[in-house]
């Protein structure tokens, strides 16, 4: 009988025991249950954060692709983890806690990305006017010969290194401005003779330059980065200018011509060290503020080159007599290269947008104002205009 009696009271300590077993685990259980729901939270607000950066950057899409991708593994592993205990009676309730603690990944910058665009608009041409005197027989007047609407095409490309916020960038100007001339005819009389002299003067600019920096991102992500970038200009300056005054009369039976020409050239060409930056700001859905400036200081040689002619023919009897003469000056200087450039753009598709902007590009002490070719030239030039820009985008190997 009390064999039996120990034997239940035995029985009844076991139970005890085995419920407050059962208690502990039903407890852990609901801590787990708990811990799974924020984790789901947390991963649920982190997928809606890349989603919203995808959104707002279209270059970004293969970086939140590239994130999801390392991080399944640990998903699939904490979903196997998070099994429930009646399932995993024997699994330590520490190590379901571990599986399901989240874990942060280090931010990337992203893919290789590889952006090229084609630029053109049309340009004016500042600094002083740029004028030409004429003066004979007693009329003296001056041409105006600032360039008139001239246009400016440009090809451009920025590559960033995957996994880096580096990058290797370049572009190429041409451009030239309207033609400007001017003439006036008056008539002449005197010594027997009758007739007509005619002045004519002509001007025209063209400019190129080309430039190859390297650039890192400081601020912002993909195309929406600020870049600052360093690098190398080459460029050149030129203008051509050309006047004439030709004199023509006859009279007691002779006629008489006498002419005189002169065509010039002056340039710059130079290479120097370029600082510069750019960027841009998403707005309003798929519009964009775009923005850029350069500075350069060039070095290199002005040169100064004239052809001079004088031509007389006369009769009777016949008589030709043409001179013609050179000059070329040469002038080892500095030039100050700067540009600046804003305009709005609209992405027409993840990977291409379409871009409206205006442009000032400066060139300071180009010309030398003492060569001999150079009378009514001036040392710092000017050109500015609205350009319309193409730009693709996509992701490189």
């Amino acid at each position: 009988m009390l064999g039996a009696t120990a034997a239940l009271t035995a029985t009844k300590a076991a139970a005890g025991e085995l419920e407050d077993v059962n208690a502990r685990l039903e407890q852990l259980e609901r801590q787990n249950a708990a811990i799974r729901k924020e984790n789901a939270a947390l991963r649920e607000s982190q997928r809606l954060l890349e989603e919203n950066h995808r959104l707002k950057s279209p270059g970004a899409r293969a970086t939140v692709e590239a994130a999801k991708t390392s991080n399944r593994p640990r998903q699939e592993n904490v979903t196997f983890m998070t099994v429930s205990a009646a399932s995993r009676p024997a699994m330590n309730p520490l190590q379901s806690y571990a599986a399901d603690f989240p874990v942060k990944a280090t931010p990337l910058a992203g893919p290789a990305l590889f952006r090229a665009w084609i630029e053109g608009g049309a340009i004016w041409s500042g600094g002083d006017p740029v004028f030409s005197n004429y003066a004979g027989n007693n009329v003296t007047g001056v041409f105006d010969l600032t360039p008139k609407v001239g246009w400016e095409a440009a090809i451009g490309f920025d590559h960033r290194f995957a996994g880096s916020f580096w990058h290797v960038g370049g572009q190429f100007r041409y451009g030239e401005g309207g033609s400007s001339n001017g003439t006036r005819t008056i008539g002449i009389a005197g010594g027997g003779l009758t007739g007509t002299e005619t002045f004519a003067a002509a001007y025209k600019e063209t400019h190129w330059l080309a430039d190859l920096a390297i650039g890192r991102d400081f601020a912002g992500r993909g195309p929406d980065a600020l870049q600052l970038k360093a690098g190398l200009r080459v460029a050149e300056f030129t203008a051509r200018s050309s006047d004439s005054d030709v004199q023509a009369g006859t009279g007691a039976g002779a006629s008489i011509t006498i002419a005189n020409y002169n065509d010039a050239r002056a340039s710059f060409l130079g290479a120097g060290p370029l600082i510069g930056l750019e960027g841009s700001v998403r707005f309003a859905g798929q519009w964009s503020f775009d923005y850029s400036g350069d500075v350069a200081l060039l070095l290199g040689r002005q040169q100064s080159q004239i052809t001079a002619r004088s031509l007389f023919v006369g009769s009777p009897p016949p008589t030709v007599i043409d001179q013609i003469g050179t000059g070329n000056d040469r002038l080892f200087a500095g030039v100050l290269s700067a540009d600046i450039q804003v305009g709005a753009s609209y992405w027409l598709t993840q990977n291409l947008k379409l871009g409206a902007s205006y442009r000032l590009d400066a060139f300071v002490n180009v010309f030398n104002q003492s060569g001999s070719s150079n009378a009514g030239f001036t040392p710092d030039r000017y050109t500015h205009g609205p350009r319309v820009t193409l730009t693709g985008q996509f992701d490189a190997m």
